[in-house]
């Protein structure tokens, strides 16, 4: 027998869960909840407390009809409720005061938007849409106002006129404003933190809205003398790609690293060489380097954890046919008093990684399964002397072509 207090509770429930689709003309209507009445025996055993459970329904002042039986007991037969009947879901959402202030306001905001902007296709925005503050929804409503009156721009980021507005609350709710002016959203960046956006994310939102786009710069440290000849004997600048792409003479060494500080360590020049450093997983930016596809040596180290083996996968996906210096299983043992907790895995498998590598991926995978957190050697631990004769004489060795299998999935170093 389900008393009055346990069905509000499940009306609750259940609204929280169903209103955006509710708001959306989805569900099936009128909505039949149970009571669940007294059973024979029940009515048999005690009487009383199923005259008890029948004098509160009959108390019951919520949203809703009671839908009655004829049961029979002892005494007689006697009308109980069998079924609390809700035509509509204001009717469930009257249940609590809460659930009544979240259904006007998602009518409200939901009318509007869609008076607004009839093309936009809703779903799996609405509760977001009602769990804005109203400071937000104004901000998203003359966000998307502006940009669908004004498609095609060319305005930076940080120069649209509209108030309240600035970079990070762009992207922070780039979801809504994309499904808002019809256009489809952004794939999210494996190992970037929900709700924020990497670069090659942003540069994607910064043209879904018809922005100006800004340069990528790419951090880069030039080795070699004569290359910094070109730049004015500069060390260490950034710059954009298609910068970088205009050199007269190119590189034929490149050591790619994932953090920026190691770029600054190192200080001996190293003829044809150049390091490119601190863009973490904007693998991208690297690839439209068009000297980096005709460099006779690629280098790539980065830290030992499950998202610098992404890395370099994903630097191979695009091309870039670069060899791993300190990322495998010996260099992990050796510095394994040197490590702390790392990022757990983003994907199941890499396809781009050779024999080595796959194993090292493999160990820290079975770490992660059976730890909190996944494990993490950064480049930096590792004493330098040692790292920087690793490096340079990697540079030393002749490059060897890497192989591809015929299904597209990367084969081993030679």
């Amino acid at each position: 027998m389900h008393q009055p207090e346990a069905i509000r509770e499940q009306l609750q429930d259940r609204f929280e869960k169903q209103y955006p689709a509710w708001a959306r003309n989805q569900g099936t209507w009128p909505l039949r909840i149970p009571l669940k009445p007294p059973t024979t025996q029940e009515r048999a055993d005690d009487p009383i407390a199923c005259h008890s459970w029948a004098t509160a329904w009959a108390g019951y002042s919520g949203p809703g009809r009671l839908e009655y039986a004829k049961l029979r007991f002892s005494t007689g037969s006697h009308a109980m409720p069998r079924h609390l009947v809700l035509d509509r879901p204001g009717h469930v959402a009257d249940v609590d005061p809460r659930c009544r202030e979240v259904w006007d306001r998602c009518g409200q905001r939901l009318i509007t938007l869609q008076t607004s902007f009839p093309h936009a296709d809703f779903t799996g925005i609405i509760r977001k849409i009602t769990d804005l503050s109203d400071g937000d929804y104004q901000r998203l409503h003359a966000t998307v106002t502006w940009l669908y009156a004004n498609p095609a721009s060319g305005l930076l980021m940080r120069q649209l006129p509209i108030e309240g507005i600035d970079t990070k609350w762009l992207e922070r709710h780039q979801h809504i404003v994309l499904v808002l002016l019809g256009k489809p959203d952004l794939p999210h960046e494996p190992g970037i933190e929900e709700g924020t956006a990497g670069p090659s994310q942003r540069r994607r939102l910064h043209q879904r809205l018809g922005l100006r786009v800004p340069p990528e710069l790419v951090h880069i440290a030039v080795l070699c003398p004569d290359l910094r000849a070109q730049v004015g004997g500069m060390r260490h600048f950034a710059a954009s790609t298609a910068d970088l792409s205009q050199w007269k003479h190119h590189p034929t060494n490149v050591i790619i690293l994932e953090n920026k500080e190691t770029g600054y360590a190192l200080t001996d020049d190293l003829p044809g060489t150049v390091a490119l450093h601190g863009n973490g997983f904007n693998t991208a930016v690297y690839a439209d380097i068009s000297w980096i596809h005709t460099a006779t040596t690629i280098l790539y180290w980065g830290d030992i954890d499950l998202p610098g083996l992404q890395f370099i996968n994903d630097l191979r996906a695009r091309a870039i046919s670069a060899h791993t210096i300190l990322m495998d299983p010996a260099t992990l043992d050796a510095y394994q008093h040197l490590t702390v907790e790392g990022a757990g895995p983003q994907r199941a498998s890499l396809h781009h990684l050779d024999d080595t590598e796959q194993h090292l991926y493999q160990q820290l995978l079975d770490y992660a399964e059976t730890h909190p957190t996944g494990l993490l050697l950064e480049q930096e631990r590792i004493p330098w002397q040692p790292a920087l004769s690793t490096l340079t004489a990697a540079l030393c060795q002749p490059a060897v072509p890497r192989q591809v299998t015929d299904d597209g999935t990367a084969g081993h170093y030679g």
